[in-house]
């Protein structure tokens, strides 16, 4: 059970690390205007709108990494329950996709592609943290 919770939250960590670094490389894609800051959901819709398709696909290629990195962290740290770890780390990602969707308003593809990505990203990285040895 100690195993499983620290997967989780190593695999948590790590999910959010990856999330910030996908977050800083789309503002180095498309960065803020001078004398501007994101300080409300105002300001991220607003850079949303004018951002490229790389930017934001930066940010959806970051969720399904996030969830990738996060789940296999988690699976390998909790052995016992490696399948559970890792849709731990899933779905909450998947929720955070929908959430961020219905408050920042954004291309329709963006949501989409993004919650199609955690959980088979989730269950891949659930298959990866297995050692040869036990398959």
């Amino acid at each position: 059970m100690v195993r499983t919770t620290l997967g989780i939250a190593s695999g948590a960590i790590a999910a959010a690390l990856v999330l910030a670094g996908s977050g800083y490389a789309a503002l180095a894609l498309h960065p803020l205007p001078a004398g501007n800051a994101m300080r409300s959901l105002r300001d991220a819709a607003a850079w949303l709108e004018n951002a490229p398709p790389g930017a934001m696909a930066c940010i959806v290629a970051g969720f399904g990494l996030a969830a990738l990195l996060g789940a296999w962290c988690a699976a390998l740290v909790a052995r016992p329950h490696r399948g559970g770890a890792a849709l731990a780390i899933g779905a909450p990602i998947t929720v955070l996709v929908i959430i961020a969707a219905a408050l920042v308003p954004q291309p329709d593809w963006m949501p989409v592609t993004a919650m199609l990505l955690p959980i088979p990203l989730a269950l891949c990285a659930w298959r990866l943290a297995i050692p040869r040895a036990e398959l």
